[in-house]
This record gives C-alpha cells, sequence and structure tokens, in this order.
C-alpha cells in the first residue's frame, strides 16, 4: 500500500500537526474500583507511573504529553441510572456540562454493584431506571452515549462494568453482566445495535469487565481483593493500568485525526462499511461514492501515523477492497474515506 499523497490530505496532516496536543489531557470520574485501578494500590505501578512510561515511549513532552487528573465522584457506586439522569443534564454546575469545557478527554465507569443484574428484562423495566436489568443497562448506555456524541469537541471513554469476584455473585448474576457487556464491546462499540446505529468516533468503550473475568463472568480470584471483597487488588491494578493509558490515549489521539478532518461528516455522497470486524486475517471494505469526486480510502495507525492508501478513485459507483490483516500489529485502526468535501470514518480493530 502506498503513503497517500493526495493534497487535501497532505493538508489535513499538516492541520493535525499544528493542533495534535488537543486530546491528552482529561479527567476520570471514579470511585473505589477505579481507585484501586488508579494505584499503586500495593502494585509496582499506577495509572501516573504508566502515563509517564507511554510519553516517554512516545517522546511525548510539554503540550504533547498525556495527563489525567481524577475525582472522586460520589453518587452512589456510579450506577448506570445516575449516570444516565448526571448525562441528562447539562448544567455547567450539576451534570456533565461542569466537566466538559476544561477536559478534552472524560473517563466515566461504574463500580462492582452495577454487576448484580437480576434479570433480562422487558421495556416497562424503563419505569423504574434504578432496576438492574440487561434492558435497563442498555437504555442507560443508548442515552449516555448520544450525549457523548453531541460533544464531538471532548473524547470521552465509558468503562464496563467492574465484575463481582464469586462469593459475591451467583452464576445467573454473572452471566447477565457477562452478556451486557459483551454487548457493549462487540455490538454496540462496533456500530452494529440496530437501535443505536453508528457509533460515534468521539467515544471509546474500555472494557474493564473481560480483563479481570473468566468465562463464567465472574471476577478472578487472583485479582479480587478477597472472599466477599470484589474490589481489584494489585495484582488486578498492575495489569489493568498499563492497558488503561494505552487503550485510551491511543484512542483519543486518533480521534485528534476525525477532529481535524477538512470537510463535514457525510451527507449522503459517501458511506462506509467494514466486515468482519474485528478481524484476524482478512477483512472487506465496501464503500460508495455519489459524485464525481476524488475520493481516498486510507488506513491510519492507532496513533494516526503512517496513513496507507487502499484505494483511491473519482468515478461514481459501488466498491469493494480486501485488505489482509496478517502483516499487520494488532490495535484498533481509523480508517477513513475522504473526497475533500466530505469525510466518512470508521474503525477497525485488528485482533491477535
Amino acid at each position: 500500500m502506498k503513503t497517500v499523497k493526495l493534497s487535501f490530505i497532505l493538508l489535513f496532516l499538516a492541520l493535525l500537526a499544528q493542533g495534535q496536543s488537543y486530546f491528552r489531557s482529561g479527567i476520570f470520574l471514579h470511585h473505589s474500583t477505579g481507585q484501586n485501578i488508579w494505584g499503586p494500590n500495593g502494585s509496582a505501578t499506577s495509572i501516573p507511573h504508566e502515563m509517564d512510561l507511554y510519553n516517554i515511549a512516545h517522546g511525548f513532552s510539554g503540550s504533547e504529553a498525556v495527563s489525567m487528573a481524577k475525582e472522586w465522584w460520589s453518587p452512589s457506586d456510579n450506577e448506570w441510572a445516575r449516570w444516565h439522569t448526571f448525562f441528562e443534564d447539562s448544567n455547567p454546575a450539576t451534570g456533565i456540562g461542569q466537566y466538559l469545557g476544561d477536559n478534552p478527554i472524560v473517563v466515566i465507569k461504574s463500580c462492582f454493584p452495577s454487576s448484580a443484574i437480576a434479570w433480562p428484562g422487558v421495556p416497562h423495566d424503563t419505569l423504574d431506571p434504578e432496576m438492574k436489568t440487561v434492558y435497563n443497562y442498555k437504555w442507560h448506555w443508548r442515552h449516555i452515549i448520544n450525549v457523548m456524541k453531541q460533544h464531538p469537541e471532548n473524547f470521552l471513554a465509558i468503562w464496563t462494568n467492574a465484575p463481582l469476584e464469586p462469593n459475591s455473585t451467583n452464576a445467573d448474576e454473572a452471566a447477565l453482566s457477562r452478556w451486557f457487556c459483551a454487548w457493549a464491546t462487540d455490538t454496540l462499540a462496533l456500530g452494529l445495535d440496530p437501535e443505536f446505529g453508528a457509533f460515534p468516533p468521539n467515544v471509546y468503550v474500555f472494557d474493564f469487565f473481560h480483563k479481570l473475568t473468566g468465562p463464567n463472568g465472574m471476577m478472578l480470584p487472583m485479582y479480587a481483593a478477597g472472599p466477599g471483597d470484589s474490589h481489584p487488588n494489585a495484582a488486578a491494578t498492575a495489569l489493568v493500568a498499563p492497558q488503561f493509558v494505552t487503550e485510551i490515549f491511543d484512542a483519543a489521539i486518533g480521534y485528534e485525526i476525525i477532529y481535524r478532518l477538512p470537510g463535514q461528516p457525510d451527507n449522503g455522497s459517501l458511506s462506509l462499511s467494514v466486515y468482519p470486524n474485528p478481524v484476524k486475517t482478512q477483512t472487506m471494505f465496501k464503500f460508495s461514492l455519489r459524485d464525481p469526486r476524488n475520493a481516498v480510502l486510507t488506513l491510519f495507525d492507532p496513533l494516526g501515523k503512517e496513513p496507507r492508501t487502499l484505494w483511491q478513485g473519482h468515478v461514481p459507483g459501488r466498491y469493494s477492497v480486501k485488505l489482509n490483516t496478517n502483516s499487520i500489529p494488532t490495535g484498533i485502526y481509523l480508517v477513513v474515506l475522504q473526497d475533500g468535501l466530505t469525510v466518512v470514518t470508521t474503525k477497525l480493530v485488528v485482533a491477535p
């Protein structure tokens, strides 16, 4: 694959270089589980330490360096119903608006009581937002992420559930929590949820749940503070803190590309889809051009570097392009279809 040569691609790369430090700082709103992962929590690392290592590894300093503050977000245990209400309120004193202006990146999470899901649920569950059902949780998440979508000037990340250790849950609860978290990562975040539709590029789902659980959906005892205590221990901090920093900041810096692309969001002149996604060996991009303008399909690595041309042309029609990913490192890639006036983006997940 060749490096993109078209002038408008070079233009937006120049714009990106001029302002690439925008999505490098933010705030983590957490409760006790998040505090443990922040660390050091008895471990040899912490999120602040991992940010230092991230900056060194990528040569980031000054305005380019990544950083994050944290705040104990106190209502209950950050239940999804509480977050739903918080995101309904745009007031800069009482709702999510109070954090968006000063924090390009905002990360939210729930604590482990959210994994005590009662049953799958039905539509009338929404009459009682506090009810812990899969149906309600999906309703909460669709609402929260829809509000996030309305703030493209921010990059927002949302954690999947914090899991419960075996003495604090049962097989049914654990299976339901696993089901919900799998929907969040494998359906909603990939734009496959028919009710929500395309997933916004300024939102990232951090899959905390599956990092600490076994196939039954229960927290592995090796990561729990102890029997009957689902707080993450030092081993969990050592495992998750580096992943938190890498995933959140890789995704946020990747979003800088989208944020600074010249042109307007798609108005129907372009369309783009990818399947399978995630991919291990080969995937297919399907896209269409409505207008006779020179268009380019481009793949960017997780940090928005090394753009590679997958296709370029100017004849209206439907197109399909195969990509062999055997030689591509695992990670989250950005795919951009652009014709100078219109931009369509999607994410490609290359799995190990």
